[in-house]
């Protein structure tokens, strides 16, 4: 089991802190402006209306990724200890943190329902 989540966590690891440039699909505004990543909403005229939104989107997705890759770095560590105890419990918060996006990032919920049926 071990081999399996460390392969799982070393990988969600490295999606949580490729959101903001990978990104995904999010509109913005009544007409649905699409902005999929940091990079479009940083590359967007600073008169474009829903600029600031779109900034401050994908930089709270920054912040809650840099909480998710810390949680997950904790579990992996925790996991190469042998402390399963600790390692569910990093992975409860990083699942925890990804919340609010939870239905876009899809990262930490599988992982941590799947390292709970393995239990």
């Amino acid at each position: 089991m071990s081999d399996a989540i460390k392969k799982q966590l070393q990988d969600s690891i490295q999606k949580a802190k490729n959101w903001t440039s990978e990104g995904w699909k999010v509109t913005f505004g009544p007409h649905g402006y699409e902005v999929n990543s940091i990079t479009q909403a940083l590359a967007l005229p600073r008169e474009f209306p829903y600029r600031q939104e779109a900034v401050g989107y994908w930089k709270n997705v920054e912040l809650l990724a840099k909480d998710v890759v810390k949680a997950l770095e904790g579990a992996l560590d925790a996991l190469d200890r042998g402390d399963r105890k600790t390692t569910e419990d990093k992975l409860y918060f990083a699942q925890y943190h990804e919340r609010p996006i939870e239905r876009f990032s899809q990262t930490s919920k599988p992982l941590y329902d799947n390292f709970i049926k393995q239990l």
